[in-house]
Parts: C-alpha cells; sequence; structure tokens
C-alpha cells in the first residue's frame, strides 16, 4: 500500500461517500414528497440544507488554514458517520417526521460547509506542486462518474429499501472515506504566524487576498455570473421537452445523462493531457462556446438536436469549471482554503438563478427563456476578453 499515492486514497474515499450522499439526498427528495405531497415543504428543507453552506463556508476556511487538514477530514467523515448511523437506526421501527428532517439536514449541512473547503485545499497539497489541472480534472471526472452512477442506483433502490436503510447506506460510506482518509501521510508544516493571527483578521485577509489577486477573482466571478444563466436549464429543459417539443419523460431523463456524459468526457480528456499554456484563453472560449450552444436551442426540434447540443454543453462548461478549479488549486496553502470558502459561497448563489429563469419562464416560453440565458452567458464571455484570467497561462 505505500505504493500506493496519497491523492488516490483521498479520491476513493470521497468518491464512495459522495455515492452515499447523492444516493441519500435522492431518496430524502423522493420520501419527503411521498410523506407530505408538498413541494414547499421540500424547497424549505433544501433551503436549510443550503444556508449553513454560505454563513459558514469562509470561516472553515480558516480553519483549514490553521489546523491538520488530514486529521480535520478524518474527524467530520466520523462524526458524519456517527449521527447519521444513529439516526438511521432509530428510524427502523418508524417513520420519519418534519423536526428531525430539518435538524438533521441542518446540522449536516453545517459539517459539509466545513468539509468542502479543507477538502479542496488538500488536493493540491497531496500533488506536491504536480500538475494541478491535471489533478483539478481528475477531481471533476470522480464526481462526474458519481452523477452518472447515483441516481440510477437511488432509483433502483428507492423500489426496495426504506429511507432508514438510505441513511445507513450514507453512514457507512461516511466510515469507508474516514478509514482511507487515515492512510493518507500529513504533509502540513504549519505556519505559525497563520496558526496565532485572530480569526477575524484571517477571516479579513483571506477577502484581501481574492480581490487583489485578479485572476482568481476573475475566474470565479466570471463563473459565477454564467452559472446564474446556465441554471436556466433546471427549471425549463423539462417544460422545453414535454410541453414545446410533446416529447417524452425518458428523452429529459436522457438528454441530462447526455449532458453529464459530455461533462466526463471533458474532464477525462483534460486529466490525459497535460495543458500549460493559453488556459485562460481555453477557459474563456469554452464559456463562449458554451453560450452560444445554449442559443442554438431555439433551432431544436427533435431529441437528436437535444443530445448534440447538450452533450457540448456540457463538454465546455466543463472546461471552464476545470480551468477554473485549478485556478483555486494554485493558490498558496496557507490561503487556499479560506479562498475555496469564498469560492463555494458564490457558487451557492445559483438558486437566485434558479428562482429568476423560473419566474422568466412563466412569462415567456422556455425556448426563449434559454437563448436569452445563452446571450447572457456570452455576455459574460465576452467581458472575459476584457479581463485579467485572458493572462492565465
Amino acid at each position: 500500500m505505500k505504493n500506493i499515492p496519497p491523492i488516490i486514497y483521498l479520491w476513493l474515499g470521497q468518491g464512495i461517500s459522495s455515492i452515499g450522499g447523492t444516493v441519500y439526498h435522492i431518496a430524502l427528495v423522493w420520501y419527503v414528497i411521498v410523506q407530505t405531497k408538498s413541494p414547499l415543504i421540500l424547497g424549505t428543507i433544501l433551503f436549510v440544507g443550503m444556508l449553513p453552506k454560505i454563513i459558514f463556508s469562509i470561516a472553515a476556511g480558516v480553519i483549514g488554514d490553521r489546523v491538520s487538514k488530514k486529521k480535520l477530514l478524518i474527524w467530520l467523515d466520523f462524526i458524519r458517520f456517527f449521527i447519521t448511523f444513529v439516526w438511521g437506526l432509530s428510524l427502523a421501527n418508524r417513520p420519519f417526521n418534519l423536526t428531525e428532517i430539518y435538524i438533521l439536514t441542518l446540522l449536516i449541512s453545517i459539517l459539509d460547509a466545513v468539509f468542502r473547503p479543507i477538502y479542496g485545499g488538500m488536493i493540491p497539497t497531496l500533488m506536491q506542486g504536480k500538475d494541478l489541472t491535471k489533478a483539478a480534472s481528475m477531481n471533476e471526472t470522480i464526481f462526474r462518474i458519481v452523477s452518472i452512477m447515483a441516481p440510477s442506483l437511488a432509483g433502483f433502490c428507492i423500489i426496495y429499501f426504506n429511507f432508514s436503510e438510505f441513511i445507513i447506506f450514507n453512514s457507512i460510506t461516511f466510515l469507508l472515506a474516514t478509514i482511507l482518509t487515515i492512510f493518507i501521510p500529513e504533509t502540513k508544516k504549519f505556519n505559525s504566524i497563520v496558526q496565532h493571527e485572530p480569526f477575524i483578521s484571517q477571516v479579513k485577509n483571506g477577502i484581501i487576498y481574492f480581490y487583489t489577486n485578479k485572476i482568481i477573482f476573475w475566474s470565479t466571478s466570471l463563473i459565477t455570473l454564467a452559472n446564474l444563466a446556465v441554471v436556466s436549464y433546471n427549471v425549463n429543459l423539462a417544460n422545453l421537452i414535454q410541453n414545446e417539443l410533446n416529447l417524452s419523460s425518458s428523452i429529459y431523463g436522457t438528454v441530462l445523462t447526455v449532458f453529464s456524459i459530455g461533462s466526463l468526457t471533458a474532464t477525462f480528456s483534460l486529466s490525459l493531457f497535460k495543458i500549460t499554456k493559453s488556459r485562460g484563453i481555453l477557459y474563456i472560449n469554452s464559456l463562449l462556446f458554451g453560450g452560444i450552444l445554449f442559443t442554438l436551442l431555439y433551432l431544436a426540434q427533435n431529441q437528436w438536436t437535444l443530445y448534440t447540443i447538450f452533450f457540448f454543453i456540457g463538454f465546455f462548461f466543463a472546461i471552464t469549471s476545470t480551468i477554473s478549479t485549478t485556478v483555486l488549486f494554485e493558490v498558496p496553502e496557507d490561503y487556499r482554503s479560506r479562498i475555496l470558502g469564498i469560492a463555494s459561497i458564490s457558487s451557492l448563489l445559483s438558486p437566485v438563478g434558479v428562482l429568476f429563469w423560473g419566474m422568466l419562464g412563466s412569462y415567456i416560453n422556455s425556448t426563449t427563456a434559454l437563448t436569452l440565458a445563452g446571450f447572457v452567458i456570452i455576455l459574460v464571455a465576452l467581458i472575459g476578453y476584457r479581463t485579467s484570467i485572458i493572462k492565465y497561462k
């Protein structure tokens, strides 16, 4: 086992726990609707799950820059295992109630909010300065594979398993991740200045570092603005397929799968080739091509056109996302977790886009809404050509 690169333990553990988390999330959505018949209640549960990630992400980044990332990941995974395992056992002979759903969703979400920037900050450390674009693409590839596998697994298991069994399954994946993380060697020698710097000062310095380093700032800002438009397909694609093109629900599922396959193809390709030049240009060009493809949805008349367009939408946006992640991985370690925490907050603004495009889709047809979203993405890309991200090598 000594010959296995430490990063493999991290990716394997978090890939496994990601499968458990995704399957659990799908089961949660399903069983809440079954029991309550209320999308509003489901929406409030999902909102409760989102809120701590906005509030705690920067603080979590500060913690990650002060202490051992390995030890913190082990404790966070073990605590998530313990909480979910005990909760799952308690539901073995009784139905769940909404109060405990809200409480446990909030608690697990707080732990997730602390976990994410620390996990992201650990990857470049384990790579020891090697090709970070390849590291970012491999990391994206793992979670793209999960996004393809987990929904089918969850849909199959819902037929045979009850909610408590999904929770216990999720808890076991946290335990496996804990065990695998133990095998990762400790690599960080902590900066004593960072450790003793006041907490508020670290938050302030992290924000200043984020703003003054323009490649980091623009990489995060541009992809955030673009994502506010990209999420338009979350609320308008189903209506486009069902009511405007009069296609079946199976076509909708296939389009989403093809989108994920396109994303996986891009991230896997980036993991095979070492890209050391013109990454900023590639970032902006991919964003531009993705926006152009969105505008072509206006011409979609059948499922084959949709499959083709969404494959390449997934492909190009995955390239932009991977390069943006690479920029964050290249942040010096004393700031990395804080910057990842700030970046994760910006990615959580997507619900604003969902709300806006959902409202717009109520007044105009979905084809037009998606086309307008494409023009917004193109505008963001054109702005990008005039920013410092274009100089990123």
